[in-house]
């Protein structure tokens, strides 16, 4: 009897089946740890050859954390990687051949979810071997497992900037290949999400008879002027437009701007409610300015832990003199190196115009920089760009 019948006999094939596997997971999942395990035992109820650990993706997280601390290069790096799938199976597979065989002889496809790269490798600006290991892994592994293994698939969460460290080489046909998988996060979502939070709140503050998630933008804007009003002043004044100020104020220089950055602003915002000058609005220009000073400290703290290329920047600016702490500033100022200038400029936290320097608000509170005549309505302008 050859193998596909005997595991017919035994009543072992489930034909067309997917498995989802996490091999790797963010430290910061918080409340997915249960779904993790959850599908863990999933896999575990199919049968095959190895038992996974319920706990086997933090054992992943260590030993690549160890294997970061040492030099490979893109070849090491790429059986480094097939090493810990086929030691999530508790060994049982010699090759990624051998699963791929019993894969399809008991008709099951195995797709491995990859998450929270970002908190091993750190420092893919810099470190050749971190790069190393992204490129072996989102290039190299990923096309031989395309072409060998039709039973197997890998889906990997990469922050952009790490795919732009790491692969340096034709990353422009890497990024259109991708593109269309892309997480999207664009200011119009973020509008929509501060409605929504509002709401949870204030159940009738959106009334509008279209689904607050079909929304267009014009309707978000008005809903919201309930909450901010439409200038940081009356309405008629000449003051920025609440909306676009609040969005450029939290976001960098490349637009950039997370769930949690609106969360927390409104977090800061409503803390403590002050004199309520208009009567249009909930919250109060003044409120608004002081929670966007707020945000930035715990925004930088956030920084220096995600892209540790920026930590001894930060600390260069953070510890110059109060005197030197003015906006634009000059490229002799901080005695910046092209790198350090290279880095800012990618991540989005530093602009350069007419050789003048400037940051996004986001930072520029926490690393306590004051504007020179006329500076602050030059760096909004380029945020809301």
């Amino acid at each position: 009897m050859d193998k596909n019948a005997l595991y017919r006999a035994e009543g072992e094939i489930h034909e067309g089946q997917v498995i989802t596997i996490p091999l790797l997971a963010s430290g910061n999942a918080g409340g997915f740890h249960e779904i993790i395990e959850e599908a863990i035992r999933n896999y575990n109820n199919y049968g095959l050859k190895g038992k996974m650990s319920l706990s086997g993706y933090i054992k992943n997280r260590d030993a690549l954390l160890g294997y970061a601390r040492k030099k490979y290069d893109i070849l090491g790096w790429k059986e480094i990687w097939k090493k810990v799938i086929l030691e999530a199976m508790s060994g049982a597979y010699q090759s990624l051949e051998e699963m791929e065989e019993d894969l399809s002889a008991r008709g099951i496809k195995i797709l491995f979810l990859i998450d929270g790269l970002e908190e091993i490798f750190q420092r893919t600006i810099s470190s050749e071997t971190e790069k190393n290991a992204i490129v072996a892994l989102c290039r190299d592994l990923l096309d031989e497992i395309k072409v060998r293994c039709k039973n197997m698939g890998l889906m990997i969460f990469l922050r952009k900037d790490m795919a732009r460290d790491s692969l340096t080489v034709n990353y422009e046909q890497f990024y259109s290949l991708y593109r269309s998988v892309e997480l999207q996060w664009n200011s119009t979502e973020a509008l929509r999400l501060a409605v929504w939070l509002v709401g949870q709140v204030v159940p009738d503050f959106y009334g509008e008879e279209a689904a607050l998630e079909m929304a267009p933008r014009e309707v978000i804007d008005k809903t919201l002027h309930k909450l901010w009003g439409v200038k940081l002043g009356k309405p008629t004044s000449n003051e920025a437009n609440s909306s676009r100020w609040i969005l450029a104020a939290l976001s960098d220089f490349n637009g950039q701007l997370q769930a949690r950055d609106i969360i927390r602003f409104l977090e800061k915002a409503t803390a403590t409610m002050g004199k309520p000058v208009y009567p249009d609005r909930y919250l109060m220009p003044l409120e608004i300015k002081k929670a966007v000073s707020d945000c930035s400290v715990e925004k930088i703290r956030e920084i220096r832990e995600e892209i540790k290329a920026l930590d001894p920047i930060f600390d260069k600016l953070e510890k110059a003199s109060a005197e030197k702490k003015t906006l634009p500033f000059h490229s002799d100022t901080f005695n910046l190196t092209q790198g350090e200038e290279r880095i800012m400029k990618q991540e989005g936290y530093l602009r350069i115009e007419n050789d003048k320097y400037y940051l996004p608000e986001i930072i520029r509170h926490a690393l306590k920089f004051k504007y020179g005549t006329g500076a602050r309505p030059k760096v909004l302008s380029l945020l809301f760009k």
